[in-house]
């Protein structure tokens, strides 16, 4: 990382280290609006602090580790959409959206049609799913099954329907959005044809990426935690942690952390902004794959290394192994992004 964006690590750092883990988030959310969090992948040109993708990553790397409750990463989707766009009133849209207009945007896989109505209007229909506190949001980003039109559905209207869906998480208020027959407001559409195709890419890139610095930022608080209960807790008369056996199985997770932590990092520093083709949605699949399934192995490791205590359901530990689980499902399902990646594999042996 560069200067600027170690300054802004250890910024949010000492922020959020004023507040409790898996803070609320009606409490969380206006601070980070009004500290400008929301500016770090804006462009500067369109009045951002322009540190793009690796900014976004940075700030949702030091959430994941305070299991922050607030919409983050579907809010820095959505802005990055608008940003990309062509909308006529794109300026107005990314102030409205840093001051705090919260735009929902879909955590897993959409499927939605466009059909032509009666009297050439676009209608959309279909289903979103982990679609992060979409009740409080005034518009949602989505886009096609076929990957044709992205656009800005207003959520207000008829032919809406939102559905909470409860999970393990609570950090998490995830809902499915429905769509029947939704009015599609061309004044909202982003982008239609290979430049929406190219947006879609960009987009899932974003949310894989999005969703690996949340799963690294988690594990390594939680081993830090860990290994200061072991400090803590004493058995034969010495710390757990002077047990060799146990050392080697915190070096172990160590090494896994670390080696997500470094591909998340290289693929961020060899991407840069270009984002919209196979190869980076390569890199940002195996990133999200290996640092989802690091940070669950982690939280099931932490359950265990921290003995009887570590069992009860409102010890911290059994909020990392939800926030862990629930990411292994969002984005894809891990076995898609296996089945990706050793594509690409046997792919180079051919």
């Amino acid at each position: 990382m560069n200067a600027d964006l170690l300054e802004l690590q250890q910024s949010v750092r000492q922020v959020l280290a004023g507040r409790a883990v898996a803070a609320d988030e009606q409490d969380a959310w206006p601070l980070l609006v009004e500290l400008g969090w929301l500016l770090a992948g804006v462009p500067e040109e369109l009045g951002g602090l322009g540190q793009g993708l690796a900014g976004a990553c940075v700030l949702q790397i030091e959430l994941g580790r305070r299991l922050a409750a607030v919409p983050f990463l579907p809010a820095a989707l959505a802005l990055d959409a608008v940003c990309q766009s062509a909308l006529a009133d794109r300026e107005q849209w990314v102030e409205r959206l840093t001051a705090g207009q919260y735009v929902a945007a879909p955590l897993a896989e959409s499927a939605f049609d466009l059909e032509q109505a009666s009297g050439g209007t676009a209608r959309l229909t279909g289903l979103a799913s982990g679609v992060q506190s979409a009740d409080r949001a005034s518009h949602a980003l989505v886009w096609t099954r076929a990957g044709d039109c992205v656009a800005l559905a207003p959520l207000e209207r008829a032919g809406v329907e939102l559905v909470a869906r409860p999970t393990w998480d609570r950090t998490h208020r995830l809902f499915d959005l429905r769509f029947t027959g939704l009015e599609l407001d061309e004044t909202l559409v982003l982008a239609r044809g290979a430049a929406a195709q190219a947006l879609v890419r960009r987009l899932g890139a974003l949310r894989d990426l999005g969703l690996a610095a949340d799963a690294v930022g988690g594990a390594n608080a939680l081993l830090e935690l860990t290994v200061e209960h072991l400090q803590v807790r004493r058995q034969f008369g010495r710390p757990l942690a002077l047990f060799q056996a146990l050392k080697h199985r915190c070096a172990d997770l160590k090494t896994l952390i670390a080696a997500a932590e470094a591909l998340l990092l290289d693929s961020l520093g060899r991407l840069g902004d270009a984002i919209a083709d196979a190869e980076a949605e390569l890199k940002a699949e195996t990133a999200k794959y290996l640092a989802s399934s690091t940070y669950a192995k982690v939280a099931e490791e932490a359950l265990q290394l921290h003995g009887g205590i570590g069992m009860a359901a409102e010890h911290q530990c059994h909020l990392f192994l939800k926030r862990a689980l629930l990411n292994e499902q969002l984005g894809r399902q891990d076995e898609c992004y296996a089945l990706d990646i050793a594509d690409s594999l046997l792919a180079r042996l051919d």
